[in-house]
């Protein structure tokens, strides 16, 4: 019973007809309470509710397409007159025509015309007013909905041209050094090659994923350090410490890497030596916490330093993907530069 009454109220036509019938019946129960005989009142009310639910019938029809700007205009109050004083018309005729020999029933028809004229009024007015305000929910509805299409169709078409932007400079690069090694050192350039040619391979796939676990990540991350490696050889050093309670984590598809050649980057413009790159992940709070740290020179960072478009480009995916401007902060201690990103683990974060 319960689960029947939450169908009907959410039908509209539905509910409204079972509230006229109600109505009906509490008008059935009047008549009978006045003396009226059970054929009278029976019919009296059956017939009010039938040309009732036909007329509301017709203005929901009027209203599915027609929308006016106002809830009460004189559309509305003309309509609703015409179709009230109608009603009450033909029950008035029809109960002349059904009460025989039913003196009472017949005295009284006259006397209720215009209270039932009145009372079908009021209650055609309250349902066009609900259909008023359901039509303007829906258009309401429609609109933000479109709104939303349209802000996840920007954002897809942002992050698309964020995945797209991400690896030209490596790529230029790493074709650099091949072009490099090919005379002096074949073999490396053959491996860096291969190497590169896996790792496009995997940034195509990848880059169809909103979302990889950290294992995954990892190992693509591996596999673009092994060609950065051949690049600087035993300059660069780089070790990944990765907590247990991380192992089932989900984090944006090629994330890491842009931060990853960002440290190598600066760590190459700003040291002589060996290149330390330490990342470290560690899970809490339901959130996963990266930190990615490199050498830096403040001075030569000054002279040679970038636009920062990697660091900006990957808050803005952030951004994009977790609705939120906390989730990427840097940290500078002497010469030591560090990039901390924080990944919500919670699905319902995550927008795509």
């Amino acid at each position: 019973m319960i689960n029947l009454i939450r169908k009907i109220g959410k039908n509209r036509f539905a509910f409204t007809a079972f509230l006229l019938a109600l109505i009906t019946l509490g008008y059935y129960f009047l008549l009978r309470g006045n003396g009226m005989s059970y054929h009278a009142a029976f019919s009296d009310a059956f017939h009010c509710y039938f040309w009732l639910a036909f007329f509301t019938f017709i203005l929901q029809r009027i209203h599915a397409f027609y929308h006016s700007r106002s809830a009460i205009n004189i559309v509305h109050i003309s309509t609703i007159a015409m179709f009230s004083l109608i009603i009450a018309l033909l029950t008035n005729w029809y109960g002349q025509w059904i009460a025989g020999a039913d003196i009472q029933y017949l005295e009284l028809l006259p006397k209720i015309f215009f209270l039932r004229w009145f009372v079908l009024f009021i209650l055609m007015l309250s349902i066009v007013q609900q259909l008023w305000i359901d039509k303007h929910l829906q258009e309401q509805n429609q609109a933000f909905n479109r709104l939303l299409e349209k802000e996840r169709q920007l954002t897809k078409a942002e992050m698309n041209n964020l995945k797209q932007q991400f690896q030209p400079h490596f790529l230029f690069n790493s074709l650099n050094s091949i072009n490099a090694l090919v005379k002096s050192q074949p073999e490396k350039a053959r491996e860096m090659l291969i190497n590169l040619s896996d790792f496009l391979r995997k940034t195509i796939q990848k880059g169809k994923e909103d979302y990889n676990s950290l294992e995954d990540e990892i190992a693509y991350l591996e596999l673009y350090m092994s060609i950065e490696k051949v690049r600087f050889g035993e300059r660069l050093k780089v070790s990944i410490d990765v907590t247990d309670d991380c192992k089932t984590a989900i984090l944006p598809s090629l994330i890491l890497q842009p931060l990853v050649e960002n440290a190598i980057k600066f760590g190459v413009n700003g040291t002589i030596g060996t290149i330390q790159i330490d990342i470290q992940i560690t899970c809490q709070n339901n959130l996963l916490f990266v930190s990615i740290s490199n050498p830096y020179d403040s001075e030569s960072m000054a002279k040679n330093g970038g636009t920062g478009y990697g660091l900006k480009s990957v808050e803005r995916k952030l951004g994009l993907i977790y609705r939120r401007s906390d989730l990427l902060s840097i940290k500078k201690e002497e010469s030591t530069f560090t990039v901390q990103l924080k990944i919500p683990q919670d699905e319902k974060n995550h927008s795509n």
